[in-house]
């Protein structure tokens, strides 16, 4: 018999976590078939041993090695029930409330035209968080020059951006892209749209799969009524320095894969001006001296990474 839904979660060092993500996971899911996928990438806190010990009906894939999101996931995709009606891609560092899984699996259900839908993303506190934006835009960066703090703006715009934070109050709908972190497939889209692109290591690999999907027809749906807790920044707090260039990376790819390659000089000068504007601004705030310091130093890290002309990285193992 076909699953309602399989669930694939990638781990890497993060044991508590993902501990916590799968103990949620029954409740959330209640009343659906489901299978769970956990795909470890050689992790060496033991998280594999407490899966395995833990949560014996959970499929462990060891994958042997540091994959990176996309790799795993397909790993993962491959070995799921292809006759499932529906995949989930969930980080370790979330927790889902009960009923959150089979609601947004109602929704997808009843929306023939969604590859896809997606929670609004909340942290420990309740607070939104980032749960998808705008397909990536020059614009974007340039408006942050004009007002960094996104407060002059006019609203439409102030609300534009390749990361944002949704109003709970706003209404479901479309958007172009939805964050990995919680993240609703319908089957028959995967079908069509492909797996993800392995060339993005970590960051934006769903940002590309759903500009595949948008331009297979299908639409992306972000759904403020349904919450799940992502305890942003823990799952990868282990390699931040790591982050920063593999962001900027996937970036350049995003950008060389959907506008061309001559686009990116435009971006990587957006870029520039934005975060060597921010780290400056930052240097010169008042307020909290060590937490500004310590801002201006990451934006103007990323500004700097704007001037090599290729990034070249090693993941960590």
């Amino acid at each position: 018999m076909a699953s309602d839904l399989s669930i694939i979660v990638v781990n890497w060092n993060t044991r508590e976590l993902l501990r916590g993500c799968l103990a949620s996971l029954p409740a959330a899911a209640a009343g659906l078939d489901r299978e769970t996928l956990v795909v470890d990438n050689a992790s060496r806190d033991g998280s594999a041993a407490m899966v395995q010990g833990e949560f014996p009906t959970v499929r462990l894939i060891e994958s042997g090695g540091n994959l990176g999101f996309s790799r795993a996931n397909n790993l993962a995709l491959r070995a799921a029930d292809p006759a499932s009606a529906a995949v989930l891609l969930l980080n370790p560092d979330t927790v889902c409330p009960p009923g959150s899984l089979t609601q947004l699996h109602a929704i997808l259900r009843a929306t023939p035209d969604a590859a896809a839908v997606a929670p609004l993303l909340v942290g420990a506190g309740g607070r939104p968080g980032v749960s998808g934006g705008d397909f990536p835009a020059v614009r974007h960066h340039l408006l942050s020059c004009i007002d960094p703090q996104r407060r002059w703006l006019p609203r439409p715009l102030r609300r534009a951006g390749l990361g944002r934070i949704p109003d709970p109050a706003e209404p479901p709908g479309p958007i172009d892209y939805v964050t990995g972190a919680c993240m609703m497939i319908r089957r028959e889209a995967l079908a069509r749209v492909g797996l993800l692109d392995e060339r993005f290591f970590m960051y934006f690999e769903e940002t590309d799969w759903c500009r595949r999907a948008r331009d297979a027809g299908w639409r992306v749906y972000l759904r403020t009524d349904v919450t799940v807790v992502h305890l942003e920044g823990r799952a990868a707090e282990q390699a931040s320095a790591f982050s920063l260039a593999q962001f900027q990376r996937s970036y350049r790819l995003f950008v060389a894969k959907h506008y061309g390659q001559s686009r990116q000089w435009q971006f990587r000068a957006a870029l520039l001006l934005e975060y060597g504007l921010k780290s400056l601004l930052r240097c010169l705030a008042p307020g909290d001296r060590s937490r500004n310091r310590a801002l201006a130093r990451t934006w103007a890290r990323i500004a700097a990474l704007q001037l090599r002309p290729q990034i070249e990285i090693t993941p960590p193992a």
